[in-house]
């Protein structure tokens, strides 16, 4: 497991620190090729080429994720078994699984609401997803989902706050409201955008980001939003 580092050019990220992201990925060329260039574009890169080598990683409670890659074959087991680990991290990051066999995607897996991505796939391309899904989605695509669901200031915080992976109880603390308050935001976002719980409006918000980057669920039928914690879904 190593990191490569890129040098930070906040014109070409965009944004006020390089971000992190954590690749799961055997293929020891393609992790080179995803290092390289997210590195090129000041991209921090952490690759993992086990199962093992993964969780001793994630175990010790990295808080800068941003977005974990993860292939679903490896050396000693199944992608899939990772997403209780990266659920536990604090804050929560985005998972990316990128594979030749999604069709092998195990049915529970979707649970934790992962993005699904056929490969090939050209390092561009991921790593313009990973832009707009870092940082909580791009603020842009916020504002135009906002406006599409008509949702006021307070509830489109809430909405904000909750796709960059925070409970309720630190919704409340950002929004300086009581918990029950921010619970009642959330349910008006899901009265408003149809959704049945909070989760399911995250997915509609990695879905309509998805679009920002020309991806369409036409084309990538499995997209189902991002991984959120198990301590937020009930």
């Amino acid at each position: 497991m190593g990191t490569i580092d890129g040098s930070t050019d906040a014109a070409d990220t965009g944004l006020a620190r390089s971000l992190h992201v954590f690749l799961v990925e055997d293929d020891a060329h393609a992790a080179h090729a995803v290092a390289r260039d997210f590195g090129r574009s000041g991209v921090t890169v952490t690759v993992a080429r086990t199962l093992a080598d993964a969780r001793a990683f994630l175990h010790g409670n990295p808080t800068d994720l941003d977005v974990v890659l993860l292939d679903l074959r490896l050396p000693d087991g199944r992608g899939e078994s990772l997403l209780p680990d990266i659920e536990a991290c604090s804050p929560q990051p985005t998972v990316i699984i990128t594979s030749a066999f999604l069709p092998e995607l195990q049915v529970e897996a979707l649970e934790y609401r992962p993005a699904a991505v056929p490969k090939p796939v050209t390092t561009q391309a991921l790593l313009r997803m990973v832009r707009v899904v870092a940082e909580g989605y791009a603020r842009p695509v916020i504002k135009r989902f906002v406006r599409g669901f008509d949702l006021s200031k307070r509830e489109a915080e809430a909405l904000a706050l909750v796709v960059q992976g925070l409970k309720p109880k630190e919704i409340a603390e950002h929004m300086r409201c009581s918990e029950q308050m921010a619970y009642a935001h959330l349910a008006r976002v899901c009265e408003k955008t149809r959704s049945r719980d909070y989760h399911e409006v995250v997915g509609k918000v990695f879905a309509f980001a998805c679009h920002t980057v020309g991806h369409s669920l036409d084309s990538h039928e499995t997209f189902v939003g991002a991984v959120r914690p198990a301590a937020t879904r009930g």
